[in-house]
Parts: structure tokens; C-alpha cells; sequence
């Protein structure tokens, strides 16, 4: 089990996604892989700005947009996607 924290979606620019709350401000640079283009992974989340995603706080690094509670222990269920990263900044 991971443990995860979640922000709202920012910025979607042209190869990165910047996500943030009061606190915390997570900049997370995209890399080309063999099924996507950095430019690619970032405009998936341009229609998803100002929506809540999960980050992996330990573990492999994982960005999920699909997450809910578990109605039986309140324990926070994520669908990780892994796309591939050239750097995670956080401040």
C-alpha cells in the first residue's frame, strides 16, 4: 500500500502538469516513452484542470485521477496511471 496525497490539477502545459493546494506545489515533467509523447502527456490532463488528482508520496512515482473511499474502512482507493517522468519538482 502506497501512501498518496492529492492536489488539484493547476497547469497543463506543454510537457509538464503542475499540481498544488494550500501547502504544497508539485511540478511534474513528462518524458517520451514508446506509446506516448511528453507533449501528449500533459494534454491529457489540459481538460482535467482545476480536478483533484493523487500523487504517490512513497513508492513509485504515480499520478491517479480515478480515486474514491472505500465504504467499508474510509481508506482512500487510487487507479494509478504511470506515465513516463523526467522530473518531479516539489516546493
Amino acid at each position: 500500500m502506497n501512501a498518496v496525497e492529492v492536489l488539484n490539477i493547476e497547469e497543463a502545459g506543454p510537457d509538464y502538469v503542475r499540481l498544488r493546494d494550500a501547502k504544497t506545489e508539485v511540478r511534474v515533467t513528462f518524458a517520451d516513452d514508446e506509446t506516448f509523447s511528453k507533449e501528449e502527456s500533459a494534454a491529457f490532463f489540459r481538460p482535467l484542470q482545476g480536478k483533484p488528482a493523487a500523487i504517490s508520496v512513497d513508492g513509485p512515482f504515480f499520478i491517479a485521477v480515478d480515486f474514491f473511499r472505500d465504504r467499508f474502512d474510509g481508506s482512500l482507493k487510487v487507479i494509478p496511471f504511470n506515465f513516463a517522468i523526467a522530473s518531479v519538482e516539489r516546493s
